[in-house]
């Protein structure tokens, strides 16, 4: 396989011939990695099989595109799968040639390729000789005259020509005996070329680069006009697909926040049981056909809810049982012990009446005893009686009422009545109080009818 330099940034050699994959194998030598290249390394070769040298995808179409590295990207090594390609290990065979001229005239200020040249270039582009081995100064003089695009493209100056160069002028410096002004002043003459050949690369690159700049620019501003035009007619051809888009999205994210809300139910705070209930009830009576393709993800977020909710109502609801029924036992201890306080008031008063009243029957008998036991000078009648034993007059007991006479019976009952409402005792100690009274056991007091 023979291997060809070419002008592209990304390719520095093309073969084609019998290869990996046969007689159509093309072969790409590519330039050197920084690695590869501090070590002095070529770069990397690899062959692509089954192109075919004519045709719409070929060797020749390859070799004549415009952009010979375009070319090769866009339709042999994005397309795997009809030209497939493998790393071969580099043959010491393939030569380090100089770059394919893209022009269809040869450059008038280079050289014409000798006969002898090893490899020849194709009829369209013309090649650049190294130097020849007689005058290996010139090797650096051909770079003044190689055209600006071929002069920056890597490997059209080779490190061999650049060696041999470096050797010359070496090897021409050595003769000159710096020892004398006149030698040091024909040393400096000496190396005025190399002087004025750098200062030429410089403003060179400076042009060239200037003038790149400057169609990179112009390019970038047809570029952005184009692409702007361009890009509006698609937006105006994609506009209803566009739009469709912008609601799809929107409606997707509306069901997805729906599924989150679905999901965070069981996390939201609910006051009291009937806001639970309502959440549940809601949850269980969701529709879940409005949710599309979200509905799985829905069915999974309410029954997660639901796991929460449900045993959280029922909690609530035994608390509630619970606290209703303490609330009752205490309303119930609370009735008991107030029954119990006004029962202990009530027998209170009941044994104070009944001191009362006893101690008022101990004081009537005493009053009595005393008046009948005095003598009385005007009544001897009494003196006779009173010698006789006391009798006190019956007194029914507390629990039955006094029996009052038929004609009297009203006026004993208003006593009663005021004696109950107006001295704090109960009805039969005021039957008894009456009673006394009619029986004329109390002193100074009588009933009038």
């Amino acid at each position: 396989m023979e291997y060809t330099a070419v002008v592209s940034s990304q390719i520095a050699q093309i073969g084609y011939g019998d290869g990996v994959y046969g007689p159509e194998t093309l072969g790409i030598l590519f330039p050197p990695n920084k690695k590869q290249a501090a070590a002095g390394e070529p770069g990397s070769v690899y062959h692509y099989g089954n192109l075919p040298r004519t045709g719409v995808v070929s060797y020749d179409g390859l070799m004549a595109a415009e952009s010979i590295g375009s070319y090769f990207v866009q339709n042999i090594k994005r397309h795997p799968e009809l030209f497939p390609f493998t790393k071969v290990e580099i043959s010491e065979t393939i030569p380090l040639l100089t770059p394919v001229l893209r022009a269809t005239e040869p450059d008038p200020t280079i050289p014409a390729p000798s006969a002898a040249s090893p490899t020849q270039a194709p009829p369209h582009a013309p090649i650049v000789e190294p130097s020849s081995p007689s005058d290996p100064g010139s090797a650096l003089a051909l770079i003044d005259a190689m055209a600006d695009d071929l002069l920056f493209t890597p490997g059209a100056v080779t490190d061999a020509q650049l060696e041999a160069g470096r050797q010359h002028y070496l090897t021409e410096a050595k003769k000159y005996d710096i020892a004398t002004e006149e030698q040091r002043m024909a040393l400096k003459r000496f190396a005025r070329p190399l002087q004025k050949l750098r200062t030429g690369i410089e403003a060179r690159a400076k042009e060239l680069t200037g003038a790149t700049k400057r169609k990179i620019a112009a390019i970038d501003a047809e570029k952005r006009r184009l692409v702007g035009i361009v890009g509006g007619i698609e937006d105006e051809v994609l506009r209803p697909l566009t739009e469709w888009e912008q609601e799809e999205d929107a409606r997707k994210a509306r069901l997805a926040g729906i599924v989150t809300k679905l999901a965070a139910v069981a996390q939201t705070f609910h006051p009291d049981i009937p806001t639970l209930t309502a959440e549940i009830a809601e949850l269980e009576s969701f529709d879940l056909s409005t949710m599309q393709e979200y509905k799985v993800g829905a069915e999974s977020a309410i029954a997660a809810s639901l796991r929460v909710l449900k045993p959280e109502l029922e909690r609530r609801r035994v608390a509630e049982v619970n606290a209703l029924e303490l609330e009752r036992l205490r309303a119930e201890s609370a009735a008991r012990a107030e029954a119990d306080r006004q029962a202990a008031a009530k027998a209170a008063e009941e044994a104070r009446i009944a001191a009362a009243v006893e101690a008022a029957k101990v004081a009537t008998r005493q009053e009595v005893i005393a008046k009948l036991a005095a003598p009385d000078p005007e009544d001897s009648p009494k003196l006779v009686q009173a010698a006789q034993p006391f009798v006190y007059p019956e007194v029914l007991p507390p629990s039955q009422p006094v029996p009052f006479q038929s004609q009297a019976e009203g006026v004993h009952e208003e006593i009663v009545d005021a004696l109950v409402e107006h001295c704090l005792i109960d009805r039969p100690a005021a039957h008894e109080v009456v009673a006394a009274i009619v029986a004329g056991l109390i002193p100074h007091l009588s009933i009038t009818y």
